[in-house]
């Protein structure tokens, strides 16, 4: 038998071995944020909209930010939302980041900006391309393309001489621009389904090309001398192109673009820049070519003053038939910059007057029957007429706080 003292001993160590050993608690990961706040103050719905928030801003809240470590997610949701990173200046420190959302007339929508990759990469809704062989810089969104000429064509087609902006109608979704240049410049004037190039420039401003003017006549640069693509997408593509001077008046200026396409839209931003030698200011003109049996219409009633050509697609250059549908080409200014309007023996003109070195904005663009965007020209209308509001009142953007979540 075992003595009494060993068998409390055993009992003894028993009980230590039975005793439940102390629990780990793990910590769950959290994920800094910085909580943006954006406001419509429209009371109309806006689908596209690009919001641009301070990089600089954002990385004082959240130091841990980075070009390749960013994620915008809903608050509400956590839902991605698509985002990029802008840094025009190429310089390795972004100015911005990018913000796609759409918005509900008066709504107010939380995001929450995250120091992590995103989960997937986003599909590209706009691009910018320059092609060698025509020396073209070409740019579209998911809803149009449009285009301009380097002065390398001259080496192809002496008579373009020109820094119009040619005008792509497209009716599908995707991005074109890649597989119509490798089809081939015959291929891209015939519409095989998805639209092709109808517009005609030929030596004239195109859809929204810009020109001085000296009183009596437009003095127009030639092709773009060199250009600069700063961004390409997924969400924005932005590029400049710098032209060689030219003189209006006695005085020689120099312009240099800079044209913005965001995902979505119709228009594109387009900031000229006119330098003149000896001079304050200059009188300058930003047009519309005329087309066969085309309506002309203007409404400064807006914050933005717009003027706009609407009627049959003209049959490309070359005589490639396809041209079918009706076309609104428009350029939008602000009303206070607006000096006049010129009903020009090619264009339809309006006058704005620029300070040297100091850029003017104007956005340009237009939209097409067969994309099933616009139905008839009171459509297009009022789609200018929204575009003047929206411009009029951006989306309010406010940094909220910087938080901290659970999980990943």
């Amino acid at each position: 038998m075992m003595p009494r003292s060993a068998c409390l001993l055993l009992l003894a160590a028993g009980a230590a071995l039975a005793q439940p050993s102390p629990r780990t608690v793990t910590s769950t990961p959290v994920t800094p944020r910085v909580i943006v706040e954006a406001t419509n103050p429209l009371g109309s719905a806006r689908e596209d909209e690009v919001l641009s928030l301070d990089w600089g801003a954002l990385r004082r809240r959240l130091p841990s930010l980075s070009a390749s470590a960013v994620r915008v997610v809903e608050a509400a949701s956590g839902r991605e939302a698509p985002s990029q990173v802008l840094d025009l200046d190429v310089d390795g420190t972004p100015e911005a980041l990018l913000v796609l959302a759409p918005f509900w007339p008066n709504e107010t929508r939380r995001f929450a900006i995250e120091a992590r990759a995103p989960d997937s990469a986003y599909a590209a809704r706009v691009h910018a391309r320059h092609d060698a062989e025509r020396d073209d810089l070409a740019w579209e969104s998911d809803r149009i393309a449009f285009r301009t000429y380097g002065k390398g064509l001259w080496r192809l087609e002496q008579d373009v001489i020109s820094s119009g902006i040619d005008v792509w109608p497209k009716r599908t979704r995707a991005l074109i621009l890649e597989r119509w240049y490798a089809a081939g410049h015959d291929a891209y004037h015939r519409d095989t389904g998805e639209g092709a190039d109808f517009f005609s420039v030929g030596q004239t401003l195109g859809g929204g090309g810009t020109a001085l003017w000296d009183g009596q006549r437009l003095v127009r640069a030639h092709n773009f001398a060199a250009y600069r693509i700063l961004a390409d997408g997924p969400i924005r593509t932005v590029f400049e192109l710098t032209y060689e001077p030219v003189e209006a008046g006695g005085v020689r200026v120099q312009e240099t673009k800079r044209f913005t396409m965001d995902a979505g839209q119709h228009l594109f931003r387009q900031e000229s820049t006119f330098r003149a030698e000896g001079a304050d200011s200059v009188t300058y003109a930003i047009g519309l070519v005329k087309r066969a049996d085309v309506t002309g219409s203007f409404n400064s009633a807006g914050p933005w003053a717009w003027v706009s050509l609407w009627g049959p697609v003209a049959v490309s250059t070359g005589g490639n038939v396809g041209g079918h549908g009706d076309l609104g080409t428009a350029v939008m200014l602000e009303r206070p910059r607006m000096r006049g309007l010129v009903d020009e023996n090619r264009h339809v003109l309006a006058l704005g007057r620029a300070r040297s070195g100091v850029p003017v904005v104007h956005y340009v663009g237009a939209g097409w029957t067969a994309s099933r965007d616009f139905a008839d020209v009171a459509d297009w209308w009022a789609f200018l007429n929204r575009q003047a509001q929206r411009l009029g009142a951006p989306i309010r953007v406010t940094l909220v706080n910087e938080t901290a979540r659970a999980g990943g």
